[in-house]
Formats: C-alpha cells, structure tokens, sequence
C-alpha cells in the first residue's frame, strides 16, 4: 500500500535514513545565498539562542571553520566509498560495516555542521534571527497595475494618457483611410494579417500539448511525495534532465516543422515555452529546497532522540553538547523555514508550535508537502507569474466589467498593431529583402541602413510601448482576474528610470523576481559566486534568450541583441558615477533615446545585414 509522505508512518521511515547508504544532508541544488532579501517579521527564532551577526574579524574565522568543514566532508566522503567496497571483500565485514556506519554518522554530522556554519555566516540578522533563503517575493499584494490605479486616474496627468489613446485613434484612422481610399486595399486583405492569421489552429494545438507537456514536473514532485524517488538523491537530475528535454525539443520543434512562415507564431511559441520552463523550474526547485529542509529536519530530530545512547556513538572530534546544540539550531532553523514559507511565521515563537514535531507541523500548520497535488499544480499553471509560492493572496470574486473591459483592450490594441506593421514596418522589411538580393557595396548599404532605421523608428517605437501595455496591462491584468490572483505588480513606472538597472528591475517585474532567485541567488549560493559575476551571469542569459528570438524571426544568427544587451553593463557603472548620480533628468533623456532608438538599430541591423 502506498504510503503517503505527509503521514506519520512514512515520516518515521524517512527519519531512519540515517542509517541507510543515502546522505540527504548533501548540497541542495538550491542552496543558501549570501544576499536575499527578507521581510522585516517580528517572529524569533525558536528553541535556542545563537547570538547576534558576527563581527568582521570573526568572518574569517567563520570561512575557515567552513573551508576545514567542506574539506572534512570530502575525505569522510571518500572514506565512505572506500569502506563500502571492503565491507564486501574482506574476510571481517562485521567490523568494517561497524566503521563505514561511524564514518557516515561523521559525515552526516560535518555536513549538518557545514550547513549550519553557512547560516551562521550568510543567513542571519544583525539581531541573530534567521533570515529565510525565500524571502525575495513580498507577501504584500499590489491591488492595481499603474494604470488601473487610482492614483493614477486621479492625479493630474491622466489627461496625457487619454490623449496618447486619442491620437493613436487618429493615427489609426489615417492609415485605414489612405490604404482603403488610395491604394484600394481593404485591412482584411492586407499581408500582416494574413501572416497573423495563418496556421492559428497548428498554433493553438502545439500550444495546448506544450502546456500539458509540463505536468512530467509535477508527477516528479508527486513521486518525491510519496515516497518513490528522493529529490536529493535523483529527483534534481531527473528534473533538470527533463528541462533540458523540453526546452531543446519545442524550440527545435517550433523552429523546424511549425509554420515556418509564420514567424508571429513562432515567436508566440517560444515565448511561451520559456514561460513555461520558468514556471517548472520554479515548481521543481522550490519544493525540492524544501524536500531538503524538510528531510534535514526529520534527520535532526532522529539523531537528537539516539543522542547519548548506545545505537548512536559519537563521532571523533565532538561531544554530546556540541552535537545536541548543533541539532537543536538545525531544528530551530528548519521549522522556522518551513512556517516562513507557509505564512505561519508569527507562530514560530509559539511554544506549542515549537515542541511539536515534523510529522505533526505538517498534519497541522505546514503547507508543504501537502501542497503538491494536481488541483494545486494546474491553479499555479494558471497563474501570471513564474515564481512558485506555498501561498498567493487571491481575490474575493471576479470582477466581470474589468475583465470584459481587458478582453476589448486586448482585441483592440492586437489590430493597432497590426495595422502600425502592416502601413509603418511592413514596406520597410519588403525594401531591405529586396536589397539582401541586390550585391550593394558597403558604403551603399549603409547608406540604405541610415534611412530604413529613420523611417523605422516611429513606427517601431509604437509597437515597443503597446505590446508593453499589450501583454503587461491587459493579458496579465485579465489573466490574474480569472485567476482569482490579487497581486497585479506587473511592471513599475520604468518610463522614470534614470539608469538601465533600475529598468531591468522593475519593467517586467514577474521575470525580474524569476532571475533573482533561480538565477542571481542559486548562482552566489551553488556557485559560489560574487554578486558581479552572478549579474554577469543574469545578463548573459537573459541576452541569449533574446538572440534565439531573433533567430527565430530573421531565420539568422547575428548577435547584434546580444551585444547591445550587454552593452548595458557599461551603462549602468556610467550611470552610478559623481557625474551622473544627481543629473537624473540627463538619466532618463538617455534611457528614453535607448527604448526609442534601440529596438529599431537593432532590428534594421538583422534586416539589412
């Protein structure tokens, strides 16, 4: 009979690995990192007292402590695999089975020590309370995106937003009227549309069996639930097995055999995959960092019961107090995780709480495991937002007139652009492909770059600022309303930005808290990196995400987005010198030259070159 995780029999038998040839104590993918934000909460840590943050000159005390302890692990690791092997060929297995069983409760014990020297070092406050390694996405929910704010609808520059729709209005008539009255071409005929238009239902059918590709995550997890594989053992290189899978497969399936004309769609699939793989990876890695936490709490409590006693010796180097002190920190530290991540965190202090064990926390207050359940995995999925959470504040009912309102706006800002790249982008393209067949010397392709980018620009520049209130203001915003999801921080006011950091925080904010997890903080944490080379690192991602877009719609490799991406970095050490500090209006003068300007270089540079 199939044992649930979640239930007392089944958390006793996890608590007896310890004894076993597994080792959960080993690195987590998701380690802890140096830096994560936390909330402020009033809640203290549990059980003991480990003291306030330490001073400078103990911090190399502590690396020191932690290099010796990463050094004891490996020759206790070695160990292990050598007594392994000559418990099965020599002629006194009892004897070495006794000491391969010592040397994996030493090892288990310098790993634990490890981790918790780790917190000591990185994880805690000034005051000596934990700070939880998911502490990055804020519990406070945003009510309304910017323009559905009403601040913003009462503040005295609202009237510049219904003018910027007016005279889109009337841009858009132009267009219709000249195209219909001169040139005899009625929208329906024209040839973006009919691009748009084509191999909708191969689209939406690739769509639906890329979407439900993604449940394999979800089984991953159920698996681990219940018992029939360990996330620390196998479960992370299944998981990230299966991410290499389904990203390599559905860029090359999409790029290869999907309407190849259709580079709308095309562009729509991809985008959509890599949604889709941030959201599964979150999914995995998060309830894996927990698996971890979870499994190294049951661990603490077994060893902390069999301490002192005869069917547990003590390992070389350590005393009974030294062992009970440093389990007791593991188990403050691990409880008070997992009721951080399950909003219970006031309750940390509570004495109640505190003394009751593993398996009864997840009877009662924990959310995890239980959380990983099919109706709890499809209502994730459902989500506007990449980064999985125990809990998500939700909405009270759906408001029927905001969502009707978002459908129209989606329909009506979709045939804006299409008519902008049908009278503004689309002769352009025509001209330069025209020209990739013509052999133009280098002087002469300049000069046809320099007037294709001026002509390029306006109607580029459009399209930039409506596919940002396309899919940040009304998918999201429609999206999060059926969803019955309260937080609508999509995007901040990155039209005031005065430096190109400020704007990769905060103009797509769901992706922006993504990277800083999964990319920035598991980066320091699991690779020891410094914050320069993780932000290095960050940008370079994102920078080669954006080029295999490009590939996907010019059918080339080029490297210009990527280039210009990085270029960033420059921009942003310039930005924060004595010159630039104070002259924010100069700040936001070239940060708007680079959202009006960059999109058309970049794009004109694949076209003509």
């Amino acid at each position: 009979m199939r044992a649930s995780f979640g239930t007392k029999d089944n958390l006793g038998r996890l608590a007896k690995l310890a004894t076993t040839d597994r080792h959960p104590l080993e690195g987590y993918p998701e380690n802890y990192h140096a830096d994560s934000p936390s909330p402020e909460d009033p809640a203290a840590r549990p059980g003991v007292t480990l003291g306030s943050r330490p001073s400078s000159s103990s911090l190399t005390e502590s690396d020191s402590k932690l290099g010796k302890l990463q050094q004891e692990i490996s020759e206790l690791t070695g160990r292990v695999s050598r007594l392994r092997s000559q418990a099965h060929s020599t002629e006194s297995p009892e004897k070495n089975t006794a000491e391969l069983d010592s040397v994996r409760v030493q090892t288990a014990y310098a790993k634990l020590a490890a981790e918790m020297a780790a917190r000591e070092r990185h994880r805690k406050r000034a005051d000596g309370r934990y700070r939880s390694s998911f502490a990055d996405v804020t519990a406070v929910p945003v009510a309304a995106t910017i323009f559905d704010a009403p601040y913003f609808k009462n503040s005295d520059f609202y009237g510049f937003y219904i003018l910027f729709w007016i005279a889109v209005g009337f841009s858009i008539l132009r267009n219709l009227c000249h195209t219909w009255l001169n040139q005899s071409l009625s929208f329906y005929n024209a040839p973006v549309l009919s691009i748009f238009l084509s191999g909708l239902p191969k689209i939406a059918v690739t769509d639906l069996v890329m979407y439900l590709s993604t449940y394999g995550t979800f089984f991953i997890q159920y698996a681990c639930r219940h018992g029939w594989i360990s996330w620390q053992s196998s479960g992370w290189i299944i998981q990230s097995l299966y991410e290499v899978v389904f990203s390599s497969f559905w860029i090359y399936f999409v790029a290869a055999h999907v309407v190849r004309d259709q580079w709308i769609g095309r562009v729509f699939l991809v985008l959509h995959s890599l949604v889709l793989l941030m959201k599964i990876h979150s999914y995995a890695f998060y309830n894996g960092y927990l698996w971890g936490i979870l499994t190294e709490l049951q661990l603490s409590e077994e060893y902390l019961k069999r301490l002192g006693s005869e069917s547990l010796a003590i390992p070389e180097g350590y005393s009974v107090d030294n062992m009970r002190e440093l389990l007791l920190n593991s188990i403050a530290f691990c409880k008070y995780e997992l009721l951080h991540q399950s909003h219970h965190i006031t309750k940390a202090q509570d004495k109640d709480v505190t003394e009751k064990s593993s398996a009864e926390l997840c009877e009662s207050l924990l959310k995890f495991p239980k959380n990983i359940s099919l109706k709890n995995y499809f209502e994730y999925t459902m989500y506007p937002t990449v980064v999985y959470e125990l809990v998500y504040i939700r909405t009270k009912n759906i408001r029927w007139f905001y969502l009707a309102e978002k459908v129209c706006a989606v329909i009506g800002v979709v045939s804006v652009m299409l008519i902008v790249a049908e009278s503004g982008i689309n002769p352009l393209v025509v001209k330069c492909n025209a020209a990739r067949g013509v052999n133009l010397s280098a002087g002469e392709r300049f000069k046809l770059y320099c007037l294709v980018l001026i002509d390029m620009i306006p109607p580029f520049a459009t399209e930039y600022l409506l596919v940002f209130y396309l899919i940040w203001d009304t998918i999201l915003n429609g999206i999060a309303e059926l969803s019955y999801y309260a937080d609508r921080d999509f995007y901040g006011p990155w039209w005031s930005c005065t430096d190109w950091s400020e704007f990769a925080r905060i103009w797509n904010k769901p992706v922006h808290r993504f990277l800083l997890r999964h990319v920035y903080h598991s980066s320091i944490s699991a690779l020891s990196l410094t914050k320069l080379q993780a932000t290095l690192m960050t940008f370079w991602i994102s920078a080669i995400v954006h080029e295999l877009v490009m590939y996907l719609i010019f059918n080339r490799v080029r490297g210009y987005l990527l280039i210009f991406q990085m270029a960033q970095i420059p921009l942003v050490i310039i930005s924060r010198t004595s010159f630039m500090r104070h002259r924010k209006i100069l700040g936001n003068v070239i940060c708007w030259f680079g959202f009006v300007a960059g999109p058309p270089i970049i794009c004109t540079l694949y076209l003509v070159y």
